[in-house]
């Protein structure tokens, strides 16, 4: 099982710009206001795989970031597994 994302980035997967999400749920809310019109994401820069994210609200456990699900349903397992447009190619030199 995959462990509960409580970082993230902002904008795109390439960002320098990283996000905690809060603890507490009151401050979560808040949290979804003030970035109502943003995206977040699984950072490169952090070790991530570059997917997209969402915000978890939940009452009887710590509230995280979760991967938006793949075509088949299921959250990407690996870079490889979820491309991202703004993430660079790789090239031999």
């Amino acid at each position: 099982m995959r462990g509960q994302i409580q970082t993230a980035v902002l904008g795109g997967a390439d960002s320098e710009e990283p996000l905690v999400l809060p603890l507490e749920a009151i401050e979560l809310d808040a949290f979804r206001r003030r970035h109502q019109h943003d995206t977040f994401w699984c950072g490169l820069l952090l070790g991530g795989c570059g997917a997209q994210l969402t915000t978890k609200l939940y009452t009887d456990r710590v509230h995280y970031f979760a991967h938006h699900p793949g075509p088949d349903g299921h959250p990407p397992t690996s870079a490889a597994a979820a491309p991202v447009a703004s993430r660079a190619p790789t090239t031999s030199t």
